[in-house]
């Protein structure tokens, strides 16, 4: 009887355990570094009927924004506003990105006039 009893609590917990880390993975928490020389601002998210605000932070060149969450998982299309050397806001479009879940830091960079961005 023990046996079956501490069976069946070992069951719930591990069901209990992987519901959580359903749930923890369908969002995803993420804080952009900005490497550039530019303030960057408004990183939205891009879907075929409209256009949500992930990050309204101005993030100056240098920083590093709060952490915001949204349940993105998958892939998606990313825009941003950058403030050039005129202190004219430019949209730049960031392409496509992958997010898996959980927590990411994107760090964004410039080089020769080209964007760049990776996950660490």
């Amino acid at each position: 009887m023990k046996k079956i009893r501490f069976a069946c609590i070992a069951f719930l917990a591990l069901a209990l355990c992987s519901c959580t880390h359903l749930v923890l993975d369908s969002t995803e928490r993420l804080q952009v570094k900005n490497l550039t020389d530019q303030d960057i601002a408004q990183l939205s998210v891009v879907g075929k009927n409209d256009t949500i605000l992930w990050i309204p932070d101005t993030i100056a060149a240098g920083a590093l924004s709060y952490v915001y969450e949204q349940d993105f998982v998958g892939s998606f299309h990313i825009v941003i506003k950058a403030k050039d050397s005129t202190g004219a806001w430019e949209i730049v479009d960031m392409g496509k990105i992958d997010f898996a879940g959980g927590s990411e830091l994107l760090k964004i960079s410039k080089k020769d006039g080209e964007w760049d961005h990776h996950f660490e």
